[in-house]
């Protein structure tokens, strides 16, 4: 399985958790986004990781941070974060006759990286919230969920 995540520790975390074998990703958005080309970039990248896996019916799960998610970020972070979140449904829909998989784990402020990689692990084997944003920490109470 593939792991994309530009942060050492929580790179460290996810590789001591997410299985070296077999088809998959887990792709942690980058950010903060400064620009446009930024942007353009970073949906790049996760469409050419994604697509290969997917072809192999692998499971998904992207990652972002729940400000991100819910439009409290900035407006890039937003749009990319609400972006995978969007695909993530879409491919768990056009897959489910597979049994394909695809998740967003939203990171709230304060999350350690150790449960965020306790709760990667959890969701790939577990395939619980398939198409639907599993979020860590408290930052989403009392938010309207995309």
């Amino acid at each position: 399985m593939r792991v994309r995540c530009a942060d050492p520790g929580l790179a460290t975390a996810l590789a001591a958790v997410v299985p070296d074998e077999g088809a998959g990703l887990v792709f942690v958005a980058d950010g903060p986004l400064a620009t446009w080309d930024d942007t353009e970039a970073e949906l790049a990248e996760v469409f050419r990781l994604t697509q290969p896996e997917v072809v192999e019916n692998g499971p998904i799960l992207y990652v972002v941070t729940t400000s991100a998610l819910l439009g409290r970020a900035a407006p890039l972070d937003s749009a990319v974060a609400d972006g995978l979140l969007a695909g993530a449904r879409a491919l768990a829909f056009e897959r489910a006759r597979f049994d394909g998989y695809a998740s967003v784990i939203a990171v709230g402020d304060g999350v350690d990286d150790a449960r965020v990689a306790e709760a990667a692990k959890n969701l790939l084997t577990t395939r619980a919230s398939n198409g639907q944003p599993f979020m860590l920490g408290s930052e989403h109470l009392g938010a309207a969920l995309p």
